[in-house]
């Protein structure tokens, strides 16, 4: 067999079967399901169906950030510091693979996103990610069984129970 055929099919097999794979069971999974829902926008730009955030939040250290973006194409989630107005992107998961549920942890000030669709158009796939809104970084990347999570926030905001 060509070499080239070895590389495609060990590809197409490591895309169906998961080299590596997705966990159900990890630090980051508890923290998202802990975390606090970031309500989705009411101020939607891009129609009623399309989850769209952008919510300002006030820091442990009083700094204060926008979170934004939308559950499109291409579509990512952005911190912007008010103060300095230096953006960052706290969660890009590429082609296809939308963001979907934005989540806070205020005790650790740490941004969570849960971002899912079919990676390159062929495959359905399930991101967490983390992260640190004070030291403007990315913590963790990990891809997760889809029934490893809770639902989705709710699209209004429903009061927590203590």
């Amino acid at each position: 067999m060509a070499p080239w055929r070895v590389v495609l099919w060990v590809s197409i097999a490591c895309c169906t079967a998961g080299c590596g794979g997705p966990v159900s069971d990890a630090p980051i999974i508890r923290d998202y399901t802990a975390a606090t829902c970031i309500p989705v926008s009411v101020n939607r730009t891009m129609g009623p169906d399309t989850r769209q955030w952008d919510t300002m939040l006030t820091l442990r250290n009083g700094s204060t950030v926008v979170v934004s973006g939308m559950q499109i194409v291409g579509g990512g989630i952005e911190v912007r510091d008010l103060a300095t107005g230096q953006r960052s992107i706290a969660a890009d998961a590429g082609d296809y693979v939308y963001p979907s549920d934005v989540r806070v942890d205020h005790r650790s000030d740490h941004l969570y996103v849960k971002a899912s669709g079919l990676a390159g158009g062929i495959q359905h796939q399930t991101w967490l990610f983390d992260y640190d809104l004070r030291a403007r970084g990315a913590v963790a990347r990990l891809q997760v069984l889809d029934g490893a999570l809770p639902p989705e926030c709710p699209e209004v905001p429903v009061p927590r129970k203590p």
